[in-house]
């Protein structure tokens, strides 16, 4: 039975990133148990809050659905932290954490005299993670970036799309995404490097290289290095072209959507046998099916019309070939794999209301996720500034005055 001692229970992150690359590195650290402070602008928040859908499509910084998700469970206090009357009790905040994770322009924190050499000279263990789009050195380290920069740079947008028309970006923010889980995990690691050592870390890393580390390097740069060869887009295909290459890998029509059809590696007759076509079994085929893949994919198509997505993956899971449904948003929600592990659950939030959320990838047998709702700006300050640094009230509505909390 689960406990309630989480992974890092004890362990305390002051999160004064903006955005999702930041937001979803502490998202990882709050949901293995650390506590997280998101530092935030007074008034306005992260930039985050900033991001729909908003509930009611009225935009509210406390109805952000990226920020509501981000970080859900994190406590917030307010302090402008580029601001120099806010330094000492930033550097107070320090002195009782063990990581910050930041994602201000490189050298920034050094400029506001808040660098890596100041904070761990009042804090040796402490460990600062900043998360950039090209890190913290090089001759791109100062460019403006974006998650679509990041996308083109990394060399996935050239591989993403048809063969014949304009590279494409992927849905979502799969560069900032990428760059906080490697940031969460190179927080993991220096903890462990720390417990043998006693000392901290600065972690610097790049969005752009996170993505770039995802992109089966050594295939593709390897290949190209060796022959010259260039991959180009190949649509819904794998990239591979090879003739001998392994195929089908591709989406197709079906009687009432698209499935992913795929060969599989133990059984490459499966797809003849869950079609009743001898020919997608054929030795011809199967020795050179990437040279085959119109071929298959006429043959699949046609069989594919007569049944639904449903029908498709059930019949085809039984005889262990992976073909899968494409799904809709609502379709994920409900999905009785997804509802058997109650991967969405319900959270109230005081002003957003009840709404449904996603829990998180990592399971620990001994501990249960904690489903709490995201902070309103704010809501901690009492908590941090009163209660645990021991700051006078007056002292704070004088720096509330001054736009510093």
């Amino acid at each position: 039975m689960a406990n309630s001692d989480l992974a890092l229970t004890g362990i305390k992150v002051l999160d004064i990133s903006r955005g999702f690359s930041g937001g979803y590195c502490t998202k990882i650290l709050r949901d293995l148990g650390a506590e997280v402070i998101k530092v935030e602008i007074p008034n306005s928040g992260d930039t985050c809050r900033t991001f729909g859908p908003f509930l009611n499509d009225i935009p509210d910084i406390e109805t952000s659905a990226p920020y509501l998700y981000l970080n859900a469970g994190k406590k917030s206090i307010t302090l402008d932290v580029t601001n120099p009357q806010a330094r000492d009790t930033f550097l107070a905040l320090c002195k009782g954490s063990d990581i910050i994770v930041e994602n201000f322009k490189p050298g920034f924190m050094s400029q506001i005299n808040l660098g890596y050499d100041v904070i761990s000279a009042i804090n040796s263990k402490i460990i600062l993670c900043s998360l950039t789009y090209f890190g913290q050195f090089g001759p791109y380290s100062q460019f403006e970036g974006s998650d679509i920069v990041s996308y083109a740079m990394s060399g996935y947008m050239h591989l993403t799309g048809d063969e014949d028309k304009e590279p494409l970006k992927a849905g979502g923010r799969q560069a900032e995404y990428q760059c906080g889980l490697a940031g969460a995990m190179s927080v993991l690691a220096a903890i462990l490097t720390r417990a043998l050592t006693g000392l901290g870390d600065h972690i610097d890393v790049s969005a752009t290289e996170a993505l770039t580390s995802t992109f089966d390097g050594v295939a593709y740069f390897q290949t190209y290095d060796q022959t010259g060869s260039n991959p180009m887009r190949a649509g819904t295909r794998l990239i591979a072209r090879e003739p001998t290459g392994a195929y089908p890998s591709t989406l197709l029509p079906c009687k009432d959507g698209w499935v992913h059809v795929h060969y599989s590696p133990s059984n490459p007759e499966g797809i003849g046998f869950l079609t009743g076509n001898d020919r997608l079994a054929d030795d011809d085929v199967m020795a050179r099916m990437r040279e085959h893949a119109d071929e298959i994919d006429e043959l699949l198509i046609e069989w594919l019309r007569g049944h639904t997505r449903e029908e498709v993956q059930t019949l085809a899971q039984e005889v262990r070939v992976p073909f899968t449904m494409v799904q809709s948003v609502e379709e994920t929600l409900s999905d009785e794999q997804n509802q058997h592990r109650n991967f969405f659950v319900p959270i109230e939030h005081e002003i957003a209301g009840q709404m449904t959320y996603p829990t998180s990838p990592f399971r620990l047998k001994t501990a249960e996720w904690q489903a709490l709702p995201a902070p309103i700006l704010g809501q901690n300050n009492h908590e941090i500034y009163v209660e645990q640094l021991q700051l006078d009230p007056e002292e704070i509505s004088r720096m509330k005055k001054g736009g510093i909390v």
